[in-house]
This record gives structure tokens, C-alpha cells and sequence, in this order.
């Protein structure tokens, strides 16, 4: 697992009354938590130096100093692990298609209804224009690019890639 270098609260056996002190890790591995009692982020190693922040009970909240490889890190969320989005689209055969569908979308028409009837992809179409869930890599990147950029609830232009003319819409 990737070290992550943040303010984190995990479980820390050790009973010390003095904040911000230096403590380490003694056992060979301790998970690493986002919240007391929270899911299992990360994990550390027998011997790593930590310092105390806060203390909640059995819980301590610490802070400690790593060094991690620079290309695992990002400052955009959605280029992390395992990120995923949701949305919709209507694909059409021609830019002059897409154009009139998008002007129509944004004069209120219902972007479902309108991929029903529209959409050469019958089997979204069908639902919609919804695509399901999907993370980087999964679908064309002219497509990807679009759609990680749109906010939740946002509609991008005409997107064209190899297969057609997409208006995509940002469902989650």
C-alpha cells in the first residue's frame, strides 16, 4: 500500500499523556485509519516514528514523515485508484445531430427521453443514455476526458471520438 503523508487517526497501543510527542510504532504492523474505528487506509511498519496530536480514548492522532515515490501522488481526486464516475450519453452519427440534440437538452428537453430516442447506442439508449459506473482507462479517452471533467449534474458540448458524436452527461 502507498504511504500517504497526512494528519491520520489509527489505533496506538501505547499509553502516553504528553501531546506532541515522539512515539514508534512497536508491533510489526499497525493499519492505518481514516477515522477511530474507520476503514483500514493504509498500514506502518514496526519502527516508524510518529507524533502525537490528539488522543481520544484508545485512539491517537498522529502525523508522520515518509518519503514516497512522487509519481504516486496527485493533487486531482479523480486520478486516484480506483475512482469512479457514473454518466450518460447520447451518441449520434453526425456533428449536426449532436449540435441540434444539445441545443434541445439545454432548452429543458429530458436528456433520458431524448437518448431513447435518439442514441445509435441502443443498448444505453435504452436506459437512458446511462453508461454505469467506469474509471480511467475503461472507455475511449476523448470520451474519459470529457466526462472526468464534467461536474455532477453537468452536460459536456459534442464530444467526438471514432465511434461518433457524444453529448455526455455527469451522473455521479
Amino acid at each position: 500500500m502507498k504511504w500517504m503523508v497526512c494528519l491520520i487517526a489509527f489505533l496506538f497501543s501505547v499509553d502516553a499523556s504528553a501531546q506532541n510527542e515522539s512515539l514508534y510504532i512497536k508491533v510489526n504492523q499497525e493499519n492505518l485509519r481514516a477515522a477511530p474505528n474507520g476503514s483500514k487506509i493504509g498500514e506502518l511498519m514496526a519502527g516508524t516514528k510518529v507524533n502525537v496530536l490528539e488522543r481520544q480514548s484508545k485512539w491517537v492522532k498522529v502525523t508522520f514523515t515518509g518519503w514516497i515515490w512522487a509519481e504516486s501522488l496527485t493533487s486531482d481526486s479523480t486520478q486516484i485508484a480506483g475512482f469512479k464516475i457514473r454518466a450518460s450519453h447520447i451518441l449520434l452519427k453526425t456533428q449536426e445531430e449532436a449540435t441540434e440534440i444539445l441545443r434541445r437538452l439545454k432548452s429543458g428537453e429530458e436528456f433520458g427521453a431524448l437518448a431513447q430516442q435518439h442514441s445509435i447506442d441502443k443498448a444505453s439508449g435504452a436506459r437512458g443514455g446511462d453508461l454505469g459506473e467506469f474509471g480511467r482507462g475503461d472507455l475511449r479517452p476523448e470520451f474519459e476526458e470529457a466526462a472526468f471533467k464534467l461536474k455532477v449534474g453537468a452536460l459536456s458540448g459534442v464530444v467526438q471520438s471514432p465511434v461518433g458524436y457524444h453529448i455526455i452527461k455527469r451522473t455521479r
